[in-house]
């Protein structure tokens, strides 16, 4: 365990490894009690660099699973998701000799995203706050397909552009029993999370031209921090 984490102190992208070691070394030690599953609509705001290359905003959905260590205030598990921010879809000729053919030509931005979570959380309460302490990745990607017009049935596809950076940051949120009782099991959820992203590339929404039959990237460069905003349903066991 010493070791990695002092690995982790010379290369920041290893932070997310001794993050995970200390959980697994921590949940040796202690038994599980109360256990956290969601699901959620997430938007994010681009913010930073990201921001003065990307304008609009995300939408797309993530789901999440805690575990409470036993006798103490925390939790600690992971989330995932996948939100698109830009996308773009038109006809377009099968072919140059047969232009009354045609096909749907999508194409969207994503970004899909993982960390692992350490959230702080009063154990008691009908109504119960928290801060998330987050480290993980961001895998953004442009992908192409082309459909037929009459039943929308995927023909081809293929990934235009893809990177990885670090990704983690901190938030905060709110629980709210949607059921009677001391201990309500189901709660709506919302809280709000700053992400710090490492630099990655990428494309988004018109990044990709046509000249003379061929398509040209407009690949950006930039880091990739984002304000998430995210409001879904959890069932507590």
């Amino acid at each position: 365990m010493k070791t990695i984490c002092l690995f982790a102190a010379k290369a920041p992208s290893a932070l997310s490894v001794c993050f995970l070691a200390l959980l697994i070394g921590g949940s040796t030690i202690v038994s599980a009690q109360e256990r956290q599953a969601g699901i959620y609509f997430t938007a994010i705001v681009p913010r930073g660099e990201f921001s003065e290359n990307v304008t609009n905003n995300g939408y797309g959905a993530s789901g999440q699973f805690l575990v409470r260590l036993a006798g103490s205030p925390f939790l600690a598990g992971g989330d995932f998701g996948i939100v698109v921010y830009g996308s773009d879809s038109h006809r377009e000729p099968i072919s140059s000799t047969i232009p009354n053919l045609q096909v749907r030509v999508n194409t969207n931005n994503n970004i899909l995203f993982s960390h692992f979570v350490l959230r702080a959380q009063p154990r008691t309460g009908p109504v119960r706050p928290y801060v998330d302490g987050l480290i993980g990745l961001k895998h953004l990607f442009t992908r192409t397909s082309i459909s037929d017009l009459s039943d929308d049935e995927t023909i081809a596809s293929n990934t235009d552009l893809s990177d990885t950076a670090l990704s983690y940051g901190f938030g905060g949120g709110l629980q709210i029993p949607l059921t009677k009782g001391p201990e309500s099991r189901i709660l709506l959820d919302t809280n709000v999370r700053y992400l710090r992203g490492g630099r990655a590339e990428y494309l988004k929404k018109g990044s990709i031209r046509d000249e003379g039959g061929l398509a040209v990237f407009d690949v950006l460069s930039s880091r990739t921090d984002v304000l998430a905003v995210q409001i879904g349903v959890i069932i507590r066991f």
